[in-house]
């Protein structure tokens, strides 16, 4: 990566894991800086592939009440080409080369235990250099991938030489680290959620 991620973008991002929802100015009242830079930071981040945005929808409350991980045996020499076919699934949110047991582990969501047959047969079965694949439902998930937060770090942080003239440092000064005052948790706002950060 060509510029390290600094104390305050490692701010802004946790602010944002906490609630997509939070405003540029709340995001400047926590960090203290300015509404400009909070901006700035985010389009600089998402240019560099640091955050996503996306609206997430849950499935089970739309009717997509089963979930599974199935793990797959495949001829090696194939792996590209079954992997694109997987990308191309929209039963298939997750899927993952691995080492181990399984060369391959997809996580599937679909309507029912009937869909997921119907999954198995007719679009896993076919697959040129598949060997084997075995299927375990998940009754319920006890912490989904989305909960992820950049964690809090006590390394020191690099240098942040992004300050521009309308930004004093805040709450972070102009070498990058926090100083001791904590950064207040944003309040959650009910509503449909409009960015979520990766």
């Amino acid at each position: 990566m060509a510029r390290t991620v600094t104390a305050t973008d490692r701010a802004i991002i946790r602010l944002l894991q906490q609630n997509a929802r939070v405003s540029y100015a709340e995001l400047s009242r926590a960090t203290g800086i300015p509404e400009s830079t909070v901006r700035r930071r985010m389009d600089r981040l998402q240019q560099r592939g640091v955050i996503e945005f996306a609206m997430l929808a849950e499935p089970a409350k739309l009717g997509y009440d089963l979930r599974a991980m199935i793990g797959l045996r495949v001829e090696l020499r194939r792996l590209d080409e079954i992997a694109n076919t997987l990308r191309g699934y929209n039963e298939v949110t997750f899927a993952a080369f691995l080492t181990g047991s399984f060369d391959i582990m997809v996580h599937v969501v679909v309507e029912s235990q009937d869909a997921l047959v119907t999954f198995l047969r007719d679009r896993l079965a076919p697959l040129e250099g598949l060997r084997s694949t075995e299927t375990f439902v998940m009754p319920f998930v006890i912490k989904p991938t989305t909960s992820w937060i950049l964690p809090e770090t006590t390394e020191p942080e690099p240098a942040d030489t992004d300050l521009s003239d309308d930004d004093d440092g805040g709450a972070f000064g102009t070498n990058g680290a926090a100083h001791a005052t904590a950064i207040p948790p944003v309040k959650r706002r009910r509503g449909r959620p409009r960015r979520i950060a990766a």
